[in-house]
């Protein structure tokens, strides 16, 4: 079969409509609709098999006791993941649904090829610059019949089902008639035996200037400034306050939430639509990785390893900890919403990025970050926390994070 190994064509815009309004003097393809119903069926089977398990954690979850912290951190973590799990159960559902009821129809309108896939009321309208397709072409299928393949933008597409050959070469032809340069898609007696070729994509990426705005935030930018600013407030809280390691701690782990909230953020600057499946999905997988590392850091450095008796209730706990810390969280939320400003749109560093990006982008911050200060807390345990060990590290994150923060912007800076 030809066409394999080519990648799937992009479109010249996608949109997704409840209506179609076809313009007067279109030109509708007529043409048979895949038959997709079995895969709906596997799907279907896959989707209850999903659904069935996120049922029944949702129904560990709701009966579920919080007496402690440590019951919170569970549910918490049970509630993170079903978030996560919930994406694909949707996924799984909307394709079911997709491919049990899909239709589809086609037609030549305004120098365009329009293909519109439907799901009932719901179209996604597809356009093609009949001026940019290439290798229009008869594909051999099941039966006898042919597939109308086009190569479009490097890569390539179909349309509809097989067809008798008489169809096809009668749609290939119409579809020819209507470019807006004839010639530059092939003669149908030849299709079939012309194998189609991946072009480069003539269609650039929009290309973001390096400028000088796009050096990376010295300690006098806005948002370096910032940083070291929120980290003054720990450091004063160690030196004049009485601050012990564990609220140092735990403001640093809070701070991790803080650049997860601006992840989400960015991600819906970037991924726009996408972003209501990115979303949620990162906010399970995320969430579940706070839930565990506050476990690690509420049993080692809030309760400690050794604590003996009943631990506290969970609403007493929670007040303790966090009561003292509401100033430098507000600092830290303050700090990290100036980057994002100055940095992520004041600077346009979204146009360089990507949502796998963003994704990935606080794990490689956080993770090199809280290990060191674990090792470094351990440390000052040990030491029994002198006031001068807890201030070194104090002042060891900030360099630590002012460092993450150059390379961070910066990477953007350059990918874009």
């Amino acid at each position: 079969m030809v066409g394999t190994g080519i990648s799937k064509a992009l479109p010249e815009r996608i949109r997704l409509r409840l209506s179609d309004d076809v313009a007067p003097g279109a030109t509708r393809l007529e043409f048979p609709a895949r038959r997709l119903w079995p895969v709906g069926l596997l799907l279907g089977a896959m989707f209850a098999m999903f659904a069935g398990i996120a049922w029944t954690m949702a129904s560990r979850i709701s009966g579920s006791s919080v007496r402690d912290v440590f019951d919170l951190v569970f549910v918490l973590f049970e509630g993170f993941w079903l978030l996560g799990w919930s994406v694909g159960v949707a996924i799984l559902g909307a394709l079911t649904v997709l491919f049990f009821f899909y239709g589809e129809s086609a037609r030549l309108q305004s120098g365009h090829l329009i293909h519109v896939p439907r799901l009932g009321p719901l179209k996604i309208i597809i356009d093609y610059d009949l001026a940019r397709l290439r290798n229009l072409h008869l594909e051999d299928a099941a039966g006898g019949k042919v597939r109308i393949r086009f190569d479009y933008d490097g890569g390539s597409n179909g349309l509809g089902d097989a067809v008798p050959r008489a169809d096809g070469e009668r749609l290939v032809r119409t579809i020819q008639n209507a470019a807006a340069t004839p010639g530059r898609v092939i003669d149908v007696m030849d299709a079939v035996e012309t194998p189609p070729r991946a072009t480069p994509r003539e269609a650039a990426r929009p290309q973001h200037d390096a400028t000088e705005d796009s050096l990376p935030p010295s300690v006098m930018s806005p948002s370096g400034l910032a940083l070291i600013a929120a980290n003054l407030v720990p450091l004063a809280g160690v030196l004049f306050f009485g601050w012990d390691l564990a609220s140092v701690i735990v403001l640093f782990w809070a701070e991790s939430a803080v650049i997860g909230f601006y992840t989400v953020l960015k991600m819906a600057v970037v991924g726009k639509s996408a972003a209501l499946v990115a979303v949620p999905f990162f906010v399970g997988h995320f969430g579940g990785f706070m839930a565990g590392h506050f476990l690690l850091i509420y049993s080692f450095f809030v309760r400690g390893a050794f604590a003996a008796g009943p631990a506290p209730p969970v609403r007493e706990a929670l007040q303790n900890i966090f009561n003292p810390l509401w100033l430098p969280l507000a600092g830290l939320f303050i700090s990290h919403g100036v980057s994002f400003v100055d940095n992520f749109l004041g600077k346009r560093e979204y146009v360089g990025t990507t949502m796998k990006a963003l994704m990935v982008a606080p794990y490689n911050r956080i993770v090199v970050m809280q290990l060191a200060l674990i090792f470094g807390g351990w440390i000052i345990l040990l030491l029994k926390a002198p006031v001068g060990a807890l201030a070194l590290l104090v002042l060891f994150k900030t360099a630590l994070d002012f460092m993450a923060h150059r390379k961070e912007h910066n990477a953007q800076d350059q990918s874009g």
